[in-house]
C-alpha cells in the first residue's frame, strides 16, 4: 500500500514514492529539460516550472484524484482506500522522475495508461529496466480492478519501447500519423500488458 513508505525501493537508493512538496526544486530541475519534454506528451508544460511542479504534487496528493485499491468484484467494486496513482522516482530521496497510472473510464473502466520519465543525467543506466517490473508487480497486487495496463511510445523513442518489453508488455502495433510533437507528424507504437494469471 502506498503512503509514508516508499512502494518500492531499492539498496542502491532508488525508490518510488508518494510525491512530497519537498520535491518541487528538484522535480522542476530535472524537468526543465527539453530532451525530456521532447518524448512527452504536450500537458506537460515546457519550459517546466517549479510553479508546475507544485501543481503536479497537489494534483497527485488531491484524494479527488486518488483510486480505490484493494480486491475488486462486479458487486461491490474495489474494496481498498483510495490512494494515489502517481509516484516520484527518486534516488538518495531526490525526485528524479516520475511513474503512474492514468486510470480510464467508461467501457475501459479496468485499465490504466502507464507514464513515466527519467532525468537525463541517469538515462542509459537501466534504472527504469529494474523499475518499472517492480512497480508493474506492486499496480497487480494493489488495484483489483485493473486487468490491462496499456503505454504509448514515439516511434523514435526506441529506448522507451525496450523498457517496457523487458517489463512484460508485450507490442500491440503501429499508429501512423498519430502524433503531432514540435510540429513533426510521426507514429505511436502501442504497447500492452494483462493482468497476470
Amino acid at each position: 500500500m502506498a503512503g509514508t513508505q516508499p512502494i518500492v525501493e531499492l539498496p542502491d537508493g532508488l525508490a518510488i514514492r508518494e510525491w512530497r512538496h519537498s520535491d518541487i526544486a528538484s522535480s522542476a530541475r530535472h524537468l526543465n529539460n527539453k530532451r525530456i519534454w521532447d518524448q512527452l506528451r504536450n500537458r506537460i508544460p515546457f519550459p517546466y516550472r517549479e510553479s508546475d511542479a507544485a501543481h503536479w504534487i497537489d494534483f497527485c496528493q488531491d484524494p479527488a484524484n486518488h483510486v480505490r485499491s484493494g480486491k475488486w468484484t462486479a458487486e461491490g467494486g474495489s474494496e481498498g482506500p483510495a490512494i494515489a496513482t502517481s509516484f516520484a522516482v527518486t534516488l538518495n530521496d531526490e525526485a528524479v522522475g516520475s511513474i503512474g497510472l492514468d486510470f480510464k473510464d467508461d467501457i475501459y473502466f479496468r485499465t490504466a495508461e502507464i507514464g513515466y520519465w527519467l532525468a537525463e543525467e541517469i538515462w542509459g543506466k537501466g534504472v527504469m529496466s529494474r523499475l518499472l517490473p517492480l512497480f508493474m508487480e506492486w499496480a497487480w497486487e494493489t488495484f483489483g480492478i485493473l486487468l490491462r495496463v496499456g503505454a504509448e511510445t514515439y516511434e523514435a523513442n526506441g529506448a522507451s519501447g525496450k523498457v517496457l518489453g523487458k517489463a512484460g508488455f508485450e507490442y500491440e502495433g503501429r499508429r501512423p500519423d498519430a502524433v503531432c510533437k514540435n510540429g513533426v507528424v510521426g507514429a505511436a507504437l502501442m504497447w500492452g500488458a494483462l493482468r497476470p494469471r
